[in-house]
């Protein structure tokens, strides 16, 4: 059942989770005309962030969301546990995304600094929307399942 449309969505998934390590969030462009990256992987790279645990809490949210999108992906036998770990994923990514949002907002209004929005802020977005389409077949698979076994 790895073969499933499914895997392919989870993969997505972990894809995006993945990129959040290399590309940057956001950028601030401070009123001394420098440019400051946020990057998750680097919790040290963003000297605005007055609070430095709130970047590592996010780089330690996305380490165990990454791995955990890779358990989900081998759970293909039981599709009871990973149509409930999958829902719990989901939420984990919205909760994420809505913190990353915060902190990008956070260091802009602190700073003073025009943020400069990068494509990887919408990645978790992306990915709890992927993880949506993987439990939606999930849940398909499941009721095909049922189905053939009430006809024997």
């Amino acid at each position: 059942m790895i073969q499933r449309i499914q895997t392919v969505y989870l993969l997505l998934s972990f894809v995006f989770q993945l990129a959040m390590f290399f590309l940057p969030v956001a950028a601030f462009a401070l009123p001394d005309k420098s440019i400051i990256e946020l990057l998750l992987s680097n919790p040290d790279s963003n000297p605005l962030l007055s609070i430095n645990y709130l970047n590592i809490l996010l780089l330690i949210v996305l380490i165990i969301n990454s791995l955990y999108i890779l358990v989900i992906l081998f759970l293909y036998k039981n599709r009871i546990k990973q149509i409930k770990l999958c829902g719990l994923n989901i939420f984990v990514l919205i909760v994420f995304q809505l913190l990353l949002v915060f902190i990008v907002f956070y260091i802009g209004n602190n700073s003073e600094a025009i943020i400069i929005y990068k494509v990887a802020l919408v990645f978790p977005l992306i990915s709890a929307i992927l993880s949506f389409l993987a439990l939606k077949n999930i849940k398909k698979d499941e009721k095909l399942i049922r189905s053939i076994d009430r006809i024997r």
